[in-house]
């Protein structure tokens, strides 16, 4: 982060699901160093099944928001002038969720920023724009995850089908760039789990798994790293090379009526980063 003179952290600080209907913060964020030297911007994902409760108080529920990012920026000797909301909201939850930012904004009286995927992007006129200071679209995940080798995290056909609609939306955009992978596990053609946080070279030295190119093939029935892998299965790797990163660029400023202000890239994470040398493209 020094020497890519990183200033500024998205972190994430807690989900938000359902429990018994009410809405818990789930996983709050433990800081093990108390001496940090950026930055920090909380995040708070809520899932979408929050709004879509019949139940949801929503100035409640950011009332309780600030409340436990006041109590984990004091505990930690932090101080934050923006929030940031993760939520892929539907048409169904849509007022609920537009509701409960406005009761955000009237308690946290500093910046606001929101999230927004591709379809948010093109539909707008329905799905809406939510009133915040800004949003930070989110590049990735826009194609289906399949079995066949195809790439859900990143597809320049389905992004052009979205990117022309960038100039039309009212709101202020920063972007999120994938660096993160994932493997893609499948058993007779059909995806039984997507394993995150590896790469080709944890499968090479087994003799369980035969690696060649993007693909690994099960050779025989083990567990490895807490996965049962039957005879048969298929590992297919998907990831963001650099040439993609430089491709995502290029059409990005194509599309865009002027240069975004900021690129975050996501995720901050040990195995991501050492994969790209210290150099990144933008």
């Amino acid at each position: 982060m020094n020497q890519n003179k990183v200033t500024k952290l998205y972190v994430r600080y807690f989900d938000v699901g359902l429990k018994n209907g009410i809405p818990m913060p789930l996983a709050p964020i433990f800081f093990k160093e108390k001496k940090i030297d950026q930055t920090i911007i909380p995040v708070i994902f809520i899932k979408n099944e929050v709004f879509l409760s019949q139940k949801l108080n929503e100035v409640d529920l950011a009332t309780k928001i600030i409340g436990l990012i006041n109590q984990i920026n004091q505990v930690n000797t932090i101080q934050t002038s923006e929030i940031q909301i993760d939520c892929d909201w539907s048409l169904a939850s849509r007022d609920r969720y537009l509701t409960f930012l406005k009761s955000l904004k009237e308690k946290w009286t500093k910046t606001i920023s929101a999230t927004i995927r591709l379809h948010q992007i093109k539909y707008f006129n329905q799905t809406k724009v939510p009133p915040v200071d800004y949003g930070v679209l989110m590049f990735y995940n826009m194609g289906k995850l399949s079995a066949n080798g195809a790439n859900s995290i990143y597809d320049k056909k389905v992004a052009l089908q979205y990117l022309p609609a960038l100039k039309n939306y009212p709101l202020q955009l920063k972007v999120a760039l994938p660096i993160f992978s994932w493997m893609v596990h499948s058993r007779n053609d059909q995806i039984v789990n997507l394993i995150s946080k590896t790469s080709r070279d944890d499968f090479r030295n087994n003799p369980t798994f035969e690696v060649k190119n993007n693909t690994i093939s099960v050779k025989e029935n083990g567990l490895f790293k807490g996965f049962f892998f039957k005879k048969g299965d298929k590992l297919h790797l998907e990831e963001i090379t650099e040439s993609n990163l430089q491709e995502i660029k290029a059409l990005l400023y194509d599309y865009m009526d002027k240069e975004p202000q900021e690129i975050i890239y996501y995720d901050l994470d040990e195995n991501n980063l050492k994969k790209y040398q210290n150099e990144f493209v933008f």
